[in-house]
């Protein structure tokens, strides 16, 4: 990809991400600044993301992501199977997904420091969407009502859209690949990270439609 189309990507990303801030402004949430027990090593998210995350530091605090990250890839983590377009698309032929398995209990984000996130104002998709009605280091899980979860599907399957001829992976893996820009567009270089793929089904249930019917209008015209 080069320099021009890179930066045409990054700016409707940055729309994406207003957009979503818009139409989630009256989620019922509990969220606060300083609690970070959702804030696990099981977040996923684009090469897009990625080049938007790091575009957006200094080279030193660059450097400093990069290092945390590595210091930390020995540890486990989500590694998913399938990006959500894949799965919408195995859910539409009415094929069995299969199974992802994140453990909260293998630990916090690298970025994680003192319960703040080092990249708030960058953060993908992912952690924008995680949201809960209440404090998850309360209850030990977050609870999202069945229309947030909606809601985040459609943009998180607009961002994969959007970043096609990119991957997907564990935010640890994606962001070391992004580290190194004559990587992007090349074959990928393990079976933890995935191919991004178009959007062709929407994850909306029949409950939904007419609620998220202004949200897509506004998705397509970006």
């Amino acid at each position: 990809m080069n320099n021009r189309a890179l930066k045409e990507k990054l700016a409707i990303l940055k729309k994406v991400f207003e957009l979503f801030d818009e139409f989630s402004e009256d989620v019922d949430r509990a969220c606060a600044e300083g609690c970070g027990a959702c804030c696990t090593r099981n977040v996923t998210l684009t090469t897009l993301e990625a080049d938007h995350i790091l575009d957006g530091l200094t080279a030193d605090a660059k450097e400093e992501l990069l290092t945390r990250i590595a210091n930390e890839l020995h540890k486990k983590r989500l590694t998913p199977k399938t990006t959500i377009n894949e799965l919408a698309k195995l859910c539409m032929a009415g094929e069995e997904p299969p199974e992802e398995f994140g453990d909260p209990a293998w630990g916090a984000c690298p970025l994680l420091s003192d319960q703040r996130c080092m990249i708030y104002d960058l953060r993908p998709l992912a952690c924008r969407s995680m949201v809960s009605k209440e404090r998850c280091d309360v209850t030990g899980f977050a609870q999202m009502d069945d229309y947030t979860v909606t809601l985040s599907n459609i943009f998180t399957q607009y961002v994969e859209h959007i970043d096609i001829g990119g991957y997907f992976g564990n935010l640890s893996d994606i962001l070391l690949l992004e580290g190194d820009r004559e990587k992007y567009g090349q074959p990928p270089p393990s079976e933890n990270i995935l191919v991004n793929q178009k959007l062709e089904i929407l994850m909306v249930p029949p409950e939904h439609r007419q609620r998220v019917a202004e949200v897509i209008s506004a998705i397509k015209k970006l």
